[in-house]
């Protein structure tokens, strides 16, 4: 991910691409996101986010990549809190 502090602004580009993956990211989380990490090419868009619960751990972290287009994005659960012991 991109490792420049502080973060550089987005482009109206990877903004229009952010909307679109928080769009599709809204049918499973009802969790507030936070922005972790960013990456361009000229295809793509890359995001890292994760779920930011106001009480307890993290949730699950996601990478969407997003083509320029919007016409093509891919969804990946990374990792987040470990599944409840019942």
């Amino acid at each position: 991910m991109d490792e420049h502090w502080p973060p550089r602004p987005l482009t109206p580009r990877a903004v229009g691409c952010l909307v679109h993956g928080l769009d599709e990211l809204e049918a499973i989380t009802e969790a507030p996101l936070r922005l972790r990490g960013h990456a361009t090419s000229p295809a793509h868009e890359v995001f890292e986010v994760q779920e930011e619960f106001e009480l307890g751990p993290r949730g699950r972290r996601f990478l969407m990549s997003i083509d320029a287009l919007r016409a093509d994005a891919m969804l990946m659960a990374v990792g987040g809190r470990p599944a409840d012991a019942s």
